[in-house]
């Protein structure tokens, strides 16, 4: 068959659902004139064909698709606080709707709050160091200092959940792992954004949170500690 009609065939059967690839692939039988037994044969166009649909149509068992949250200037949200020439918003996701459709898991049922934090440097000469390890909760009512730090556990890290903990290497640790916030050096007029997992009780209301965020100055070796209350 030549190259021309090879592509005519693969474009006409590359038109095929999902449930029809199993039958470019099944082996078909026929007799052998030299004796009575089955041969194998199979198709070589339908051979390429197949792996070509396999390469464009998305199978029903590929791992599920996670949309971005989405994100404002820090300046727009609701919960922010301004330090310096520093602004750092958060927007707790308590919705279990919007945790199934960022997260695909309602995580409050797990005891799992995920927290979005936003944080922008409006300096146009200094640059700051955002270390998320060092992020970490404070007492419900102070002090606002880094005394008030709660301490790690076996499942979390400065009162954070800390998902390196967690086993289970599922879709959706790895997505709560992707939408974590990254350590990251703030230049001037730069930002930084992500999510922070706060342990919360999984069958009643949630107390107050007091997030602390320490940035520090990279020339000056300052650290600013942001206290967020919500």
């Amino acid at each position: 068959m030549s190259d021309l009609n090879v592509g005519y065939v693969c474009s006409q059967r590359l038109r095929v659902s999902e449930s029809a690839v199993h039958a470019f692939i099944t082996p078909r039988a026929f007799r052998s004139r030299r004796g009575s037994a089955s041969v194998l044969r199979t198709s070589f166009p339908a051979v390429i064909c197949t792996l070509a649909i396999l390469f464009l149509v998305r199978p029903a068992y590929t791992g599920h698709h996670f949309p971005d949250y989405p994100v404002r200037p820090a300046v727009e949200y609701a919960n922010k606080v301004a330090e310096a020439s520093l602004v750092v918003a958060v927007e707790p996701v308590e919705d279990a709707e919007q945790q199934k459709t960022y997260f695909n898991f309602r995580l409050s049922s797990k005891g799992i709050l995920p927290v979005f934090i936003v944080i922008q440097n409006t300096s146009a000469t200094d640059s700051y160091l955002f270390d998320r390890s060092a992020v970490g909760l404070g007492d419900a009512e102070g002090p606002t200092g880094k005394g008030g730090r709660k301490t790690a556990s076996l499942r979390t890290s400065g009162g954070l959940v800390d998902l390196s903990l967690i086993n289970d290497v599922t879709d959706v640790r790895d997505n709560l792992m992707k939408k974590e916030v990254r350590s990251k050096t703030l230049s001037p007029g730069s930002s930084e954004y992500g999510f922070v997992y706060v342990p919360v009780p999984s069958n009643a209301l949630r107390g107050r949170i007091h997030l602390q965020v320490p940035l520090t100055d990279a020339q000056s070796g300052e650290i600013e500690v942001v206290n967020l209350f919500f």
